[in-house]
């Protein structure tokens, strides 16, 4: 990506950042027990603001898995009593959160602007930024996932995997990173066991380094994370809005695609790989089909899962028109989903306004699954098609001769 082009991109990243900022922020004066009704009513909701009115409203700063249970892994549990500390009260610890989470997007698209033939826009240039930035912690693992495949790219074999286990550690999301990765690196001519070893070391090593000391200290407050959503039944989701019940029916519709995604995408790098295509771009492909398909496909869908949406996108070039369909949906998602809590889930906006989006998002999404999927397709086999057809036109130079 030009230089350009990228300053274009920041520009429109900071003014998206400065809008939702100015939006969310209004609601730290109403952080407490009644913040999250108010700010449902005001479209403005963030968990940041809603879980320091939770723990951190009356000065305490509870030691996170230790002494407090969070719904969350490791690195956003820190991430969420860090700026507790900050004074200022809820302003002031929404404040610090956002500009970290700044930081991680103008990150994420230094190292996007790095990766040959990605869209760093997709992810920048995105109004879906106004209401997802600051909703949740997600920019963090975002950046780490970014990072991870930048260090793929540049071969750096125990950097991508430490990058990865941090993003894990952060949500679970950089997973879908991990199985491509792996393939890619087993279809290396000479000795791949030793960097499938520095990889999975440093992937385990970091995991280890970063969970292992609250699972000892602390295991019934760690695993509450795994335990909270393992119990979790269709929450604004697609299987939501067809109405599928808790059970292993939920279970193996929301886990089955994301699997078959993950191993195609495996499959289909180590392929790229064997057959001498670019294996980093394919594990990038792979990477964002299961993204994708997660998003779209998981038995639980929060708003701001859209920016690994739009950062899957940027990774697979995705065409403008899409961009904006997505984008477009993402607001109206945005919208939709806090207004239906502020009418106390009406029957009629529920069924007749908040299932439908859902319907209408997921099949937005899954088009772009199906686009990463067919270019993910085309490096699996474009580069032996490519040998063939020259060694197929040198022959008939041969024959002419």
């Amino acid at each position: 990506m030009d230089r350009r082009s990228l300053a274009v991109t920041a520009a429109l990243a900071a003014l998206w950042l400065a809008a939702g900022y100015l939006n969310v922020a209004r609601g730290a004066a109403h952080a407490g027990a009644g913040y999250r009704f108010w700010s449902f009513q005001h479209h403005c909701y963030s968990d940041v603001i809603a879980l320091h009115g939770d723990r951190y409203l009356g000065g305490a700063h509870p030691l996170p898995y230790l002494e407090d249970r969070i719904e969350y892994p490791v690195l956003l549990g820190l991430a969420l009593w860090l700026p507790s500390y900050v004074p200022g009260g809820a302003l002031g610890h929404f404040t610090v959160t956002y500009l970290f989470l700044a930081a991680c997007l103008a990150v994420t698209l230094l190292a996007l602007a790095r990766l040959p033939g990605a869209r760093p826009w997709w992810l920048g240039a995105t109004p879906a930024l106004v209401y997802y930035a600051g909703l949740n912690w997600d920019l963090l693992p975002i950046a780490l996932l970014a990072l991870a495949l930048l260090a793929e790219e540049r071969g750096r074999v125990a950097g991508s995997g430490a990058l990865a286990a941090l993003g894990v550690s952060a949500k679970l999301f950089p997973a879908a990173l991990v199985p491509p990765a792996l393939a890619a690196l087993a279809s290396r001519p000479g000795p791949r066991l030793r960097a499938l070893l520095r990889y999975a070391a440093a992937l385990a090593g970091v995991v280890l380094a970063v969970n292992l000391p609250f699972a000892l200290a602390a295991p019934e407050r760690w695993s509450w994370f795994f335990r909270f959503n393992a119990g979790r039944g269709a929450e604004n989701s697609i299987w939501d809005a067809l109405a599928i019940p808790r059970g292993p029916l939920l279970e193996a519709l929301s886990a089955g695609p994301l699997a078959l995604a993950a191993l195609a995408g495996a499959a289909a790098t180590f392929l790229a790989a064997r057959r001498g295509g670019d294996a980093p771009r394919a594990a990038r492909l792979a990477t964002a089909l299961a993204l994708v398909v997660w998003i779209a496909t998981n038995k639980v869908w929060s708003p701001q899962y859209a920016l690994y949406g739009f950062l899957a996108g940027a990774l697979a070039a995705a065409p403008a028109t899409l961009f904006a369909a997505l984008t477009a949906a993402s607001i109206w998602d945005f919208h939709v989903a806090f207004e239906v809590r502020a009418r106390r889930w009406e029957p009629w906006f529920r069924d007749h306004l908040f299932h439908p989006t859902a319907v209408v998002r997921t099949l937005l999404w899954l088009v772009l699954a199906a686009l990463v999927a067919r270019a993910l397709w085309r490096e699996a086999r474009g580069a032996s098609t490519l040998r063939t057809r020259r060694a197929g036109a040198r022959g008939s130079e041969q024959r002419c001769q």
